[in-house]
């Protein structure tokens, strides 16, 4: 189904190369495989929902709005197997075992997004999730032999592209970020936690105004534009305390 050669000259990039970008990678492996769509996604879990570390995707602008205007998140099968396993999903597979996500796959099915694919999870920190999902261009009736040809060769690429954007972002922290007070590491796990502005500032004993000014420092230290962000990024590196 694929020319080994291509595989290998694929996978000699993705070994030798510190990084490949997401837009080359996704070409390159829809050129190898014949690949219609591919998501790469990689998220942290907080209590209030999903912050967006990264996300990479070729599905079409209509497509992805369906899906957030529609509400499928709540009835994504697919999501829901790899937050609670470390197995590949097959859609088909999830689709069968979750009968009220129908509307998602009738709505993909309707935009010439495709149903038959397969999601595979990404090894990841606490409180971290991260997929890549792959949508090939073969007839529904080819899928099955498709998926088991090309699998172990696609959830080999994914790891070491995961990879070398995580060890990118160990490179950034290691030269990059400047440390955090304790009053900031404070104010911060308060944060996680879901407190308030005025009521981090009744716990620490400080004024409303004084927290704001904690939280604009950490968040210029760690490169980011918003609370939940720095938040995020504060959880994943373990710099806060756990209340």
């Amino acid at each position: 189904m694929t020319d080994q050669q291509a595989f290998f000259d694929l996978l000699d990039i993705m070994e030798n190369e510190k990084l490949v970008e997401a837009k080359r990678f996704f070409a390159l492996m829809r050129s190898t495989f014949s690949i219609a769509n591919l998501l790469y996604a990689d998220v942290d879990i907080l209590t209030s929902g999903f912050v967006v570390h990264r996300l990479h995707h070729t599905f079409s602008v209509s497509a992805v709005r369906t899906y957030l205007d529609e509400g499928f998140l709540r009835i994504d099968p697919v999501l829901r197997s790899i937050m609670s396993g470390v197995r590949p999903v097959d859609w088909a597979t999830a689709r069968e075992l979750h009968p009220e996500s129908e509307p998602l796959f009738r709505a993909l099915k309707r935009l010439g997004a495709g149903t038959d694919g397969v999601t595979l999870p990404l090894a990841t920190p606490t409180r971290r999730l991260a997929f890549l999902a792959i949508h090939a261009d073969v007839p529904a009736e080819e899928w099955p032999a498709y998926r088991r040809c090309h699998l172990r060769d696609f959830q080999l690429l994914a790891n070491l592209f995961h990879a070398s954007l995580l060890e990118n972002d160990d490179h950034l922290s290691e030269h990059g970020d400047k440390t955090l007070t304790h009053r900031e590491t404070e104010v911060l796990g308060w944060a996680a936690a879901g407190k308030s502005y005025w009521e981090i500032g009744t716990i620490l004993g400080i004024s409303e105004r004084t927290v704001r000014f904690f939280m604009t420092n950490a968040r210029r230290k760690l490169n980011v534009v918003s609370n939940a962000q720095a938040v995020a990024q504060a959880v994943r590196r373990d710099l806060i305390p756990t209340f």
